[in-house]
């Protein structure tokens, strides 16, 4: 009788297991990212996300519109894995940015957004594929940023968007933009983080070696170079520039071109002297050595000093051009 019992439990429990092992065992879907993939897209925007949410354990896929190779800027071929007609069911999609000119002018594009907006839990955006979002009027009545240099053409052509200049990237909750390049990693690990937990997200940025800051960060936009004069100057006709290298800080920046012309250094150096006489916020100050001209400005509840030297170097017909620019808090 014993051993019936026994014989009989053990069946019960095995019956048991059966039917929990379905429960207990069956993996969890994973998280789903589709990258929007077109011509001239820039490499880092896609690809540093993606390595992002491939070490997150998500599963990630490039598509476009029509699913053939495009080439991104730099000259990388790459095929996507879909078409925006065979693709599957996705729970983000990124949009990186880079030229993307045609591409927000695509209805075809606007219309496979505004369909995922629908779809999908994420749209997050890289650098300025902010711009395609806002033509698809994915944007309108948020906060958003994007790259630096396209901010003011961004706030202009969408007034409806409350531009954010300070922030590395821009939750809306839905929606999220990133600033330029690198940033899209900074919004990717903050998605992760929304979906997976902080700790999930630390873990892939000390994994993929990043200093990552999700409270603050680098932000390009706020750099010194935003305070550098914009003018259009009156340079002489066929002249021909190549930048040297330009870096700097919040408080600091410099500059420095190449300018081949057949033209004097003197010209070249009353010509920016008229195009910064037309600054009511800029005043000149006494040259502080031969070639050098130094201009005094208030902007921005700072006082900026930007002096540009015109340097003739050893090859004919050349010259190195120096922008400067140093600002101390204002009393």
């Amino acid at each position: 009788m014993t051993i019936i019992n026994h014989v009989t439990s053990r069946f019960w429990l095995a019956a048991v297991l059966l039917l929990l092992a379905p429960f207990t065992y069956a993996e969890e879907k994973p998280f789903t990212v589709a990258i929007l993939m077109f011509d001239e897209v820039q490499i880092i925007d896609f690809a540093a996300p993606y390595e992002v949410f491939g070490q997150a354990d998500y599963d990630v896929f490039t598509v476009s519109e029509s699913g053939e190779s495009i080439t991104t800027a730099m000259g990388l071929s790459v095929t996507p894995r879909y078409s925006f007609k065979t693709m599957p069911q996705a729970d983000a999609i990124l949009v990186p940015g880079g030229d993307t000119h045609e591409v927000m002018a695509d209805k075809e594009v606007q219309h496979w957004l505004q369909a995922m907006q629908n779809q999908n839990k994420y749209i997050l955006s890289v650098c300025t594929g902010s711009h395609i979002l806002a033509e698809s009027g994915l944007l309108d009545n948020k906060s958003a940023t994007t790259f630096h240099g396209a901010m003011d053409a961004f706030e202009k052509n969408y007034p409806a968007i409350t531009v954010l200049r300070e922030k590395r990237f821009v939750d809306n909750g839905k929606v999220i933009t990133s600033a330029g390049l690198s940033s899209g990693i900074d919004a990717s690990l903050h998605l992760v983080s929304e979906v997976s937990g902080e700790e999930k997200a630390r873990s892939v940025a000390l994994h993929i070696e990043y200093d990552w800051d999700p409270d603050g960060g680098f932000v390009r936009a706020v750099m010194a170079d935003q305070y550098f004069p914009d003018n259009q100057y009156d340079w002489p006709e066929g002249i021909r520039f190549e930048r040297l290298y330009s870096f700097g800080d919040t408080a600091d920046w410099k500059t420095a071109y190449t300018a081949k012309t057949p033209v004097s250094a003197a010209e070249l150096q009353q010509r920016y002297k008229d195009a910064m006489a037309v600054h009511d916020d800029w005043e000149a100050v006494t040259k502080s050595s031969p070639g050098m001209m130094r201009w005094r400005g208030i902007n921005a509840m700072r006082e900026w000093t930007h002096q540009v030297s015109v340097v003739p170097e050893e090859a004919p017909d050349t010259y190195t051009i120096l922008l400067e620019m140093h600002h101390t808090p204002v009393e």
